[in-house]
């Protein structure tokens, strides 16, 4: 019996939870074809944000390509580094004169900045979701 009982809850809660979650986010702007101002800027974050990795990879790139260049035309060392971090601590260990730095990695609070309603709306639902689910622990438990 109670295995039927745990079978319809969990089967009720799947439904509730499948249907917030298509509510929710039907009504946050997550359709690619409304066009809201905030989904559109969040895109073209997302855009920039991904040519900036492709810009910081491939620097990443070129400069483990350089120190093993320079390491293998200078001896000083009989491996070919294959991370870069590690590359760069030797190099600048090994080449004091010559210190190489690369940029930090970008990331999307860089390129993207939440509107005031965008952070309300996240708050008021994670804080929701959040209330439902410790009365329900509660009462469960």
């Amino acid at each position: 019996m109670a295995t039927v009982a745990i079978l319809v809850g969990s089967a009720i809660v799947n439904a509730i939870a499948l249907t917030a979650g298509s509510a929710l986010y039907d009504k946050f702007g997550r359709s690619s074809n409304d066009g809201s101002q905030e989904r559109i800027k969040h895109d073209r974050a997302i855009e920039d944000l991904q040519k900036a990795s492709l810009q910081w990879n491939q620097k990443r790139q070129d400069t483990l390509d350089y120190i093993n260049h320079k390491i293998r035309e200078k001896n000083e060392s009989r491996e070919t580094f294959d991370d870069v971090d590690v590359a760069l601590n030797f190099y600048n260990e090994t080449h004091p004169d010559g210190v190489l730095d690369i940029p930090r990695k970008p990331v999307l609070e860089d390129f993207y900045k939440p509107s005031n309603e965008q952070k309300y709306y996240e708050v008021v639902v994670v804080a929701g979701v959040s209330s439902i689910l410790g009365y329900f622990a509660f009462k469960l438990i």
